[in-house]
């Protein structure tokens, strides 16, 4: 394989990992907000969130869009979980 086939490999390599990287993220969130939002093992839903918000930073490979997307939702369970720290929730 010549220079520029390995240079294309790794990117589609790239954007592959890039793609499970953010559908595992997304899958974590989606079950720390469902903690949050029921009020149930915020402690594990702090972990999640602190994992998902390093996690985001390495997958640099997709749309603003998806982006938009996650951000808000990451947003949402920062909201949820320091709510539920001011009204002394029970984790």
């Amino acid at each position: 394989m010549n220079s520029t086939g390995h240079t294309r490999k790794l990117a589609e390599l790239r954007a592959k990992t890039d793609r499970q990287l953010l559908n595992y993220v997304s899958a974590q969130l989606d079950r720390a907000l469902a903690l949050a939002e029921a009020g149930e093992r915020l402690g594990e839903a702090e972990k999640i969130y602190a994992e998902a918000h390093r996690l985001f930073a390495m997958a640099c490979g997709s749309n603003d869009c998806q982006w938009r997307s996650f951000l808000s939702r990451l947003s949402r369970l920062r909201q949820l979980l320091d709510t539920c720290s001011l009204t002394s929730c029970v984790a």
